[in-house]
């Protein structure tokens, strides 16, 4: 039997395997409650329990991203303020502990945390800001679940059945099959290793790898060699793990009163280095450059060395550059490091444990497995870390994630939707889901376009039923992928919620929408659909219209506002075929409403 403090209570019957699920009647949104939960010989009693609005929220890093930051070189702002005053105890996240399933999981594991100063730290920046704003505006109890995990594709996040409808993943079934068969030959393999728990990486540093890699004088003329700077994917498919790397370098003479520095440019996920034996850097931001000053004296004329100590935790990695690569005096390159470097692979990132490679088994003999185990297995986060969700009743759910697919926009546009209507599909409702328009960042240049293609296949989710995008594109940032304004974030996606499913008629929820491009004789007439009273234009004016035309050329436009409306000159007389804007990596926004919300990115043909 189940009885609740609040007078109501049910009955049920468990199956052979002690499962048993129920409904029980709850009263309006309030608490704390108790819930006792008895048989004839035991009895259990959950105290502290509130009824309220409950919110899936899921993604990747930006949406794992703590209240705290990742510091010290990613900070949230306003995250200080936000943490001293966070005393609201009828505000609970549960966060669950990152895992990986082959097929769908039962069981999760993860705690409640009620949010205090103490708490609030760690909780998700941006569902915090979220459900703050709707603990302000509705003055009830909100829970927040949040499931996410950095660095990963939107395939991790889908259900099998809904995924294999997906272009590149009709054999995915197949795969799954083989890679859990425990005599495949890969399995076989990994299971000779000596293994060791992935949340144990940093405390068992000395135990994970050889220490003697680092080592002025270490002979690594068995190691294979790599051209750096590039992306391991060139070398090893979807590697997860420790790599080491080393280069030796000559001077031919050192200055002892000057300031040298290292210089690596990007290295993805995360390094620790060393010069002649020496370590003088670490960093654990893989958007960050590299620049690491060296003690005096530490070079010296002749024969010098640098090994690194790489650890890519997910998704691309490597030394993929992006600046001078050696050793710098005086802000000029004295030793080019770029070139052929030694690497020897030591750790492999399998099945949320590290294994760990001997001299009789080494990578280079490593079966080819069907597919990796790890967080961008197809299907193996929706499987350990949504479908157990699934009988938990929730209002609705919000997302931050698409920067791991920023390369197959046309991909996204399918993919998306599916994973939404999977979710969907197993809760039997279509609940409302409000996602993050990815934000600005040079991803492969700031004016490459790679990013805003992913933001336009963004935008064609809207025309799933009960469905929002909080736009991102004035909040971006170019040295970082993990923009610091979260709190813009969280209340947008907020914004949404309160219009839509709490009927806060007053409140502003999307920006301008571009709903049709139309041509008037030497001008171009953009249609928009408001979100509040007027079209505003940025304090330096309107800037990124572009005409795009038939075989795939485009040429910026000026633009002006008058009234509802975006009026383009078109200054050709080759007849355009469509409209683009905010169509690069580093795009800004230009165009907002009276709200202060910006537009979206767009691509729209000509009428």
């Amino acid at each position: 039997m189940i009885k609740g403090s609040w007078g109501k209570k049910a009955k049920t019957i468990s199956d052979n395997n002690g499962n048993w699920k129920t409904r029980i009647k709850t009263p309006k949104a309030g608490g704390p409650y108790q819930i006792t939960i008895l048989n004839k010989k035991e009895k259990i009693t959950l105290s502290d329990v509130m009824i309220g609005e409950v919110w899936l929220c899921s993604g990747q890093s930006n949406m794992e991203m703590p209240l705290k930051g990742n510091l010290p070189d990613e900070p949230i702002e306003e995250s200080e303020e936000a943490i001293q005053s966070a005393n609201y105890p009828k505000i609970r996240m549960f966060t669950l502990k990152h895992n990986i399933g082959i097929s769908p999981q039962e069981n999760m594991e993860g705690e409640w945390s009620v949010c205090s100063p103490e708490t609030a730290g760690d909780f998700s920046a941006a569902a915090f800001f979220f459900g703050r704003k709707l603990h302000q505006t509705l003055d009830v109890p909100i829970g927040l679940i949040h499931s996410s995990w950095g660095g990963t594709p939107a395939e991790s996040w889908t259900d099998l059945e809904d995924l294999k409808s997906i272009s590149s993943f009709e054999k995915i079934e197949e795969k799954l099959d083989e890679l859990n068969n425990p005599l495949s030959p890969y399995n076989v393999w990994m299971n000779e290793l000596e293994q060791m728990d992935a949340s144990k990486f940093y405390e068992n540093y000395e135990a994970l790898i050889n220490p003697s890699y680092s080592a002025e004088n270490y002979d690594d003329s068995s190691w294979d060699s790599m051209h750096i700077p590039t992306w391991l994917e060139g070398e090893f498919k979807n590697f997860d793990g420790v790599i080491w790397f080393r280069k030796t370098f000559e001077l031919s003479e050192v200055d002892e009163n000057a300031a040298y520095n290292l210089s690596l440019g990007g290295i993805d996920d995360e390094d620790i280095t060393f010069v002649n034996g020496v370590k003088v850097g670490l960093t654990r931001n893989w958007t960050i450059h590299r620049n690491y000053a060296l003690p005096k004296g530490l070079l010296k004329k002749g024969k010098n060395s640098v090994a690194i100590r790489l650890f890519d935790g997910a998704s691309n990695g490597g030394m993929y550059g992006g600046q001078d690569i050696g050793i710098v005096k005086d802000g000029q390159l004295v030793a080019d490091l770029s070139g052929d470097w030694k690497y020897f692979p030591t750790v492999i990132l399998n099945n949320n444990k590290f294994s760990v490679f001997t001299t009789a088994q080494s990578f280079k003999v490593m079966p080819t497995p069907p597919l990796e185990f790890n967080s961008h297995l197809p299907t193996g986060l929706y499987n350990a870390m949504i479908h157990p969700l699934v009988p938990y009743s929730i209002k609705g759910a919000i997302w931050y994630q698409g920067e791991n697919n920023v390369s197959r926009a046309e991909q996204y546009k399918t993919l998306f939707p599916a994973m939404i209507n999977s979710w969907r599909n197993k809760w039997g409702k279509d609940f409302p889901f409000y996602f993050t328009q990815i934000a600005p960042f040079r991803y492969s240049g700031k004016d490459n376009t790679e990013s805003a293609e992913l933001r336009n296949a963004q935008n064609q989710i809207l025309s799933l039923p009960n469905t929002g995008q909080a736009v991102t594109l004035d909040i971006g940032s170019m040295e970082t992928i993990h923009p610091p304004n979260k709190k813009d974030v969280g209340e947008r996606l907020a914004r949404w919620a309160l219009a839509k499913d709490y009927k806060q008629k007053t409140i502003a929820f999307s920006g301008p929408v571009c709903t049709e491009a139309k041509l008037n004789g030497d001008k171009i007439i953009l249609d928009f659909r408001i979100g509040s009273t007027a079209l505003v234009a940025a304090k330096s004016g309107l800037k990124e219209f572009e005409l795009v035309f038939a075989d795939g050329t485009s040429t910026d436009v000026s633009a002006r506002i008058i009234g509802n409306q975006v009026v383009l000159e078109k200054s050709t007389r080759q007849l355009p075929k469509a409209v683009r804007y905010a169509w690069k990596n580093g795009s800004e926004a230009s165009l907002f409403n009276s709200a202060g919300l910006p537009a979206s990115t767009f691509f729209i043909a000509l009428k």
